[in-house]
């Protein structure tokens, strides 16, 4: 017999504090303060909620799935039992799988001047050009491991120069701090 279900007596303050928050996307951890539930009680609550929205592995739930959960909750005559049918029914959370890329051994150790052309560097502009999705994110890698080898040759070009000084007198005075150094 599965064990009942702790936070019925609550449903009524838990819909008033999931209303009354700011809160619009409730990750796990969210979802375990609001129900005072543990880790893997919030992960079957975030499934029986629905609409379950992975992101960097995580998984969040919208503030409207999550209201209308409860107002389902407080209308079930059994919470247990709409509970129960929610997590069956429920679609397990999307999963991404490993993102695999090929990246040439000569880009391994990368620095600016090897990045290929399609991926051009100027003051406060990155540009990349990519024929699809999987030759994006090679080019991603690269930049990255542009970042890891030759980040300060890549501050460099990424660094807008500062304005140029129209004001006279403003630049004889740094004209002279220049001169006593």
């Amino acid at each position: 017999m599965p064990r009942p279900v702790k936070w019925v007596r609550d449903l009524h303050a838990i819909r008033a504090r999931s209303m009354n928050s700011r809160t619009e996307t409730w990750s796990r951890a969210d979802i375990e303060k609001l129900f005072n539930v543990g880790r893997v009680t919030a992960q079957t609550l975030t499934r029986a909620i629905g609409e379950v929205q992975t992101v960097a592995g995580a998984h969040f739930v919208e503030r409207n799935s999550l209201i209308a959960f409860l107002d389902a909750m407080i209308a079930a005559p059994s919470v247990d039992e709409a509970l129960r049918i929610r997590v069956v029914d429920a679609p397990s959370p999307p999963r991404r799988g490993p993102l695999k890329v090929s990246l040439p051994a000569d880009l391994r150790n990368a620095m600016v001047r090897d990045l290929p052309d399609h991926i051009r560097i100027a003051p406060g502009e990155l540009t990349i050009r990519a024929s699809g999705m999987e030759n994006l994110l090679e080019s991603l890698v690269a930049l990255a491991k542009v970042l890891e080898n030759d980040f300060a040759g890549l501050q460099k070009l990424m660094e807008v120069p500062p304005p140029p000084v129209d004001d006279e007198s403003l630049g004889e005075l740094l004209y002279r701090l220049r001169s006593r150094a």
